[in-house]
């Protein structure tokens, strides 16, 4: 018999599961795509149960695809989605069978009174956050103040992490801390919950469980559990880390400037450091990764690749049904169609990429996306090109921002995720940062990092850098066109141009106004 371990990675817009072997080696696979909820304006919502449903799906598909022994396969563990977080009540179901999900920007009208109960640089230097409104204790307090029924059921608070490893079998109910940073509750220098924060915004110390740490096993699989995924009880449960952690991980990032670029529903720029200033670093997110001498310096991209699905939905509609005819990835058909049928720079047009808001350096939840530079010869080639443009763009004005605070980084980007699929967009990616980009043989780098915390917990790896040593594998190494190089910067000074002259005049928040 052979030993083999399950990743999962439950997203924002998608679960996926992945049975490799410990060299990472990718046996069988599965993928449910979902859709989120928006009952009321700014508010971003999931069911509970039809979260875990679809994961499981995801994960019987990939057991199943594997045609192993179920029990060759003796662990599980998970990436998930940050600072989305659900509410148990006494008997521990889910308050509204509901999550609240990390884009939801509800929270906005109590930000001013939430950041006077701590200022806001001492919260960002105890919980290694900035003060945006995308936290958990940002809606949390929401609920305290403008729902204070839900908030008197409470037994506790959970991330995806605690409510997946719970449902699944963990002998108590308990929550993982690096994951746990990205609710803005935690507190980075004890490694437990910031109980001075907790205090200053009234919330009741009882709704916080018990923290674990990355790579503890919590618990077995349980029949319910088993009959849902294909799994065998008794299957042992690791805690994981958050995606843009186990992603970083997956990527190579281990060791003080080590950088790459991830491009997904949530985007980041992503540089390991041992000891971060984090006073110097305020409005940057820096958690702990799974690696505990080091922490990871994000640069955040608050609506990444979002915007190339929107692309794909709404302007691209006939596309879809012609990729699902000829069975094709429509992303794939789109490349064919539209980016290989522009050239760089989009002949002029410009997509600023803030559907969702911006992230770092501008933090603007009021920003939108727009277009920019249309003419009557402009095409839907180069609006589609303009798109995946313009994502990139946002990612360069990200990786300056972190640069220009010190912070060294290596000079090779590592890119991973869905971008690498597109030969188009790693070119575009090389070419619009100025540097050398690196991909690797396996896309799911997230799934790959809970793959090697499950063979941690096995006793396989004796820590990360092992396992990463063993699991993770480089690809090509693709270099900047130098003269897309000098295209880019005037496309990229025009992109930050149009965010600050807008800014300038309030045009984000008139046209919030009209919504």
């Amino acid at each position: 018999m052979g030993k083999y371990v399950l990743g999962v990675d439950v997203g924002t817009t998608g679960s996926k599961a992945m049975v490799m072997d410990l060299k990472g080696k990718i046996y069988g696979q599965g993928y449910r795509e979902y859709t989120l909820n928006y009952p009321k304006k700014d508010w971003v919502e999931i069911g509970a149960r039809f979260l875990l449903d679809i994961t499981n799906e995801a994960i019987k598909e990939a057991v199943d695809q594997s045609g192993l022994d179920k029990k060759e396969i003796e662990a599980v563990s998970f990436s998930v989605q940050r600072s989305t977080f659900c509410l148990f009540d006494q008997d521990m179901n889910v308050i509204d069978d509901k999550f609240y999900v990390w884009l939801d920007s509800r929270a906005e009208e109590i930000m001013e009174e939430l950041n006077s109960k701590m200022d806001p640089d001492t919260r960002n230097a105890i919980t290694g956050l900035p003060g945006a409104n995308i936290y958990e204790v940002d809606k949390l307090y929401w609920l305290m103040k403008k729902e204070p029924e839900t908030y008197k059921k409470i037994r506790y608070v959970s991330t995806v992490m605690g409510y997946v490893m719970y449902e699944y079998g963990a002998d108590e109910f308990v929550d993982e801390y690096t994951n746990g940073v990205v609710t803005g509750l935690c507190d980075v220098r004890t490694h437990d919950w910031c109980w001075d924060l907790i205090d200053a915004c009234g919330f009741d110390r009882k709704i916080f469980p018990k923290l674990c740490m990355a790579g503890d096993v919590v618990g077995c699989i349980n029949e319910k559990t088993a009959a849902a995924t294909g799994l065998a009880v008794g299957t042992r449960i690791v805690a994981g880390s958050g995606d843009q952690q186990l992603s970083a991980m997956g990527r190579g990032v281990l060791t003080d400037g080590d950088v790459c670029l991830i491009i997904g529903t949530y985007g980041n720029i992503i540089v390991g450091s041992s000891k971060p200033d984090f006073v110097a670093l305020k409005g940057m997110m820096i958690p702990p990764t799974p690696n505990p001498s080091v922490f990871e310096v994000e640069g955040a991209q608050v609506s990444g690749a979002t915007c190339y699905r929107w692309c794909r939905d709404i302007m691209c509609e006939e596309d879809v049904k012609e990729a699902e005819e000829q069975g094709i990835d429509p992303f794939v058909l789109m490349g064919d169609k539209y980016i290989k049928n522009s050239v760089p720079g989009s002949n002029g047009v410009i997509f600023y990429s803030a559907l969702f808001g911006s992230g770092f350096p501008t933090w603007d939840t009021y920003a939108t996306g727009m277009f920019l530079g249309l003419r009557s010869t402009s095409t839907k080639a180069d609006m589609v090109r303009a798109v995946m443009e313009g994502i990139t763009l946002e990612a360069r004005h990200v990786l300056t921002g972190i640069e220009a605070a010190g912070v060294d980084m290596n000079e090779v980007l590592t890119v991973a995720g869905g971008v690498a699929k597109s030969p188009e967009w790693l070119q575009i990616i090389a070419d619009v940062m100025g540097r050398k980009i690196r991909t690797l043989k396996t896309a799911d780098t997230a799934i790959i990092g809970a793959g090697i915390m499950a063979a941690i917990a096995l006793g396989e790896y004796k820590d990360t850098a092992e396992g990463v040593a063993n699991m993770v594998e480089f690809g090509d190494v693709i270099e900047p066109i130098p003269e897309n190089v000098a295209l880019y910067e005037k496309s990229f000074e025009a992109y930050k141009a149009a965010y600050y002259g807008l800014k300038s005049q309030d045009v984000f928040k008139k046209l919030a106004d009209i919504r």
